[in-house]
């Protein structure tokens, strides 16, 4: 009579995969795919937080609100393009990042000491599958409060 290690040992001999290679298989591709599809949603995520708090640095000493908003806005518009379906079910590529001024909160108290600023806008970022052919949307807030107070050396 033949012993079940022999046994198991055998089955494995003429190169079968086990279930659980396939698990792992399934695993590791499936999180591959994901990474794929959301790790460039992140990554833009951090860069529109990077140029927030450098408009936020320029409003140190630059009193022009209103312009700091427009050039923020402008320049979250050119950080990059994106697929995005149609209202007629076309594709068609937009900015990654759509905010209007007028979404923008952007305050400046000039009286409180040291003087905070605050800016808080929402964008929302379109996510592509492409093996699937769908889209979602995941949406972002930013908020960042800031001392605008020149630096004394």
């Amino acid at each position: 009579m033949t012993s079940p290690a022999t046994t198991r040992q055998r089955s494995r001999e003429g190169g079968e995969v086990s279930w659980v290679t396939l698990v792992l298989l399934a695993s590791l591709l499936g999180g591959g795919y994901l990474a794929v599809v959301w790790v460039p949603v992140y990554t833009m995520r951090y860069e529109v937080g990077m140029v927030a708090a450098e408009f936020g640095n320029k409003a140190v000493h630059n009193r022009d609100d209103a312009a700091l908003v427009i050039g923020l806005c402008a320049r979250l518009a050119k950080l990059d393009q994106v697929k995005a379906p149609a209202p007629d079910g076309s594709i068609i590529t937009v900015p990654a990042v759509d905010v209007r001024p007028e979404d923008v909160t952007w305050q400046r108290d000039t009286v409180a000491v040291p003087p905070p600023h605050h800016q808080a806008f929402e964008y929302t970022a379109v996510v592509h599958y492409p093996i699937f052919d769908r889209f979602t949307e995941k949406t972002f807030g930013i908020e960042l409060f800031q001392d605008i107070q020149p630096v004394k050396w």
